[in-house]
């Protein structure tokens, strides 16, 4: 749910105060080495690399359009298959189309239909495909204070899943901010000038993947990966120039869970966190918490 969500957020913030801009290009990779696992000794390596693009078309002073295209490849190993044909990879591919209206100076909302083909590629169908949306608000309730709330879903491979978003995005003075939509992400940053942004963020994800292989790594049909990964950051960004940013952030993982399940296995819903007629025998985690770090290259355009 991150990538896209929270990338969807930050395309809907352009609000009348400081720090206003939406990101249009996003590569970054992310990676969290020698993780213990619940049933072994052996140590495990995530590695993600991702892409994201988006392309907004303004129809009027009121009206928008957004186009968007994500990719998203995962690769899990150790050290013996870091480089084998065992590694066990999923990936995601995106496609993004939405429509943001200006209700009136101060509210307005983003609709946004998400199509993703969740798969490792080893076998695919018209099952591998989640269909999803996000409904999202911003209400200015003054020059410096927005409120955000809105609904997203997603037809996720364990089960149809909806998660209520509210939060808000606070300009506190002119180089300290404090923005938030739970249960996606928070985020308290200070800029100190247009060059260079830090600051401290807690990011939520949870997400699921069609793949034929169980968590021996054996070749096994009919299976998905029910992954949940949340993580608290330090990060830092500097302004490389002509709207070109890097972003670098280290943290470390909060109940962590990557699990294999049958695809019979679901549960009736998932409203937030809470699992609704969820009866699925509980299976060991791949791996457990552990440091991540990340970097991107973003190209960021100002609104202002």
């Amino acid at each position: 749910m991150k990538t896209i969500l929270t990338s969807l957020i930050i395309l809907v913030v352009s609000s009348s105060f400081a720090q206003n801009w939406v990101d249009l290009g996003n590569v970054y990779w992310n990676t969290s080495p020698a993780n213990a696992a619940d049933s072994s000794n052996t140590k495990w390596n995530l590695n993600t690399f991702a892409v994201d693009l988006k392309a907004p078309v303004v129809v009027n002073d009121n009206n928008v359009l957004l186009f968007g295209l994500g990719y998203q490849q995962n690769i899990i190993s150790n050290d013996a298959t870091l480089n084998g044909d065992n590694s066990l990879r999923f990936s995601s591919s995106q496609l993004q189309i939405g429509w943001e209206h200006k209700w009136n100076e101060k509210s307005k909302m983003l609709f946004m239909s998400i199509t993703r083909l969740n798969t490792d590629f080893k076998y695919v169908d018209i099952s591998h495909f989640q269909q999803g949306g996000v409904a999202l608000g911003t209400t200015a309730h003054s020059e410096n204070f927005d409120w955000k709330y809105g609904l997203y879903y997603n037809a996720e491979f364990f089960g149809p899943m909806f998660v209520p978003l509210f939060g808000f995005n606070w300009a506190i003075n002119d180089k300290w901010r404090l923005k938030m939509v739970i249960p996606v992400n928070l985020e308290l940053s200070y800029m100190p000038s247009d060059r260079f942004r830090t600051g401290l963020r807690f990011d939520g994800v949870n997400a699921s993947y069609r793949t034929n292989l169980n968590t021996n790594l054996n070749w096994i049909d009919g299976y998905h990966i029910d992954k949940a990964d949340n993580n608290a950051w330090a990060f830092a960004e500097f302004n490389l120039g002509k709207n070109v940013w890097i972003h670098a952030k280290a943290g470390y993982s909060i109940i962590r869970k990557y699990r294999v399940y049958n695809d019979s296995d679901q549960m009736n819903v998932k409203f937030g966190p809470v699992n609704v007629g969820d009866d699925r025998v509980e299976t060991n985690r791949i791996f457990k918490n552990g440091a991540n770090f990340e970097f991107r290259f973003i190209y960021r355009l100002p609104l202002d």
